[in-house]
């Protein structure tokens, strides 16, 4: 097997977890790590200055098996975590595992196995129903592609996905691009930027790597001013690819549909005291992407904010949302309904 000979070769995979007071769910995590069918792994564990058992459990599996090592250091954040991780590894490959979150068992070596020569990302898919990860079927390649092929996927919300997990990574693409530090929403900036430096990525249709959603998550609540963040992750984003005529449009609606995203999830309205702010990133960032017509074409989102852009967020935005979900609902019944009566006819 492909694998197997790699793994006669002593190619070592490292797993990077950062942790921050997950006693909770941590065992659990490394559990799933420790069990890996590809056992030529180190997991390196930074303990991102817990204050709960987080550590002396580190230090069990530490004791247990030898390929975990422990990382301590005062409070800083995740990015510097995973930074940190980095720094510390000696592996070829590199995966991130959040502390919280459950790896199937053969992830490492599935994902592995599709590491050929030119291909520096193979990614696998994510869940936050726990229960996939038992689900074993035949396993496929979704999506094969080059860089730009990457980055449009990926703005498109399709199959590749700009979150560090759920991938293995050729180390050269990881130390070209250390996550950005001292902001949330860095995963924006850092796995688009990944794209960018690659030559192939796959992605496989193996459930392989269960997200836990946190309710308490500063991703999950109302507004915080640390949201804020998403214009400054947007701007470096944008920044970083002024160089590229034909992705910047691109790029430039992603962070259009990030900023009506956020204005929505954060609870803003016209009344909101930085209001401003989000109007002005979404309306900035509508106008890089109106630089190319095969963007505007693309994304119905996009022509309906120069239909009416003054009226967009207040009207134009909540009425084709409540008319989406009215039709997506009376699709569903009338369909539900067809089945029923199909059901009653061959009875």
């Amino acid at each position: 097997m492909n694998n197997t000979i790699k793994e006669e070769k002593n190619i070592i995979i490292s797993i990077i977890v950062p942790i921050y007071n997950v006693e909770k769910y941590l065992e659990e995590c490394l559990e799933s790590i420790l069990n890996q069918t590809y056992t030529n792994i180190e997991v390196i564990l930074v303990n991102d200055g817990s204050t709960d058992k987080s550590k002396e459990i580190c230090e069990r599996f530490c004791q247990q098996d030898s390929r975990f090592k422990l990382v301590t250091q005062a409070n800083q954040g995740v990015s510097i975590a995973r930074n940190s991780g980095v720094r510390e590894s000696i592996g070829e490959y590199i995966m991130f595992v959040d502390s919280d979150d459950v790896v199937k068992e053969n992830i490492v070596e599935v994902l592995f196995s599709y590491m050929k020569e030119d291909v520096d990302i193979v990614e696998c898919i994510l869940t936050q129903n726990k229960e996939e990860l038992q689900k074993n079927k035949p396993i496929q390649i979704i999506f094969e592609g080059n860089s730009t092929a990457a980055i449009i996927k990926c703005i498109a919300l399709k199959e590749v996905n700009y979150s560090p997990c759920a991938k293995l990574y050729r180390r050269e693409i990881i130390e070209k691009v250390p996550f950005l530090e001292g902001v949330i929403y860095e995963d924006v900036y850092t796995g688009i930027n990944f794209l960018k430096n690659i030559r192939k990525m796959l992605v496989v249709d193996l459930t392989g790597y269960y997200y836990r959603f946190s309710s308490n998550s500063i991703m999950t609540t109302s507004f915080n001013e640390k949201n804020l963040d998403i214009f400054k992750v947007g701007n470096q984003l944008i920044e970083s690819f002024q160089d590229d005529a034909y992705l910047l449009p691109y790029i430039g609606y992603f962070m259009f549909y990030l900023g009506v995203s956020h204005y929505y999830r954060d609870g803003i309205t016209k009344k909101s005291p930085c209001v401003s702010l989000y109007e002005n990133f979404i309306k900035e960032s509508a106008f890089i992407a109106k630089q190319s017509q095969e963007v505007v074409r693309k994304y119905r989102l996009l022509r309906m904010y120069f239909i009416a852009p003054k009226y967009f967020l207040t009207i134009t935005h909540p009425v084709y949302q409540f008319l989406y979900k009215g039709w997506s609902k009376f699709r569903k019944l009338t369909h539900k309904r067809q089945m029923k009566e199909l059901k009653n006819k061959n009875d």
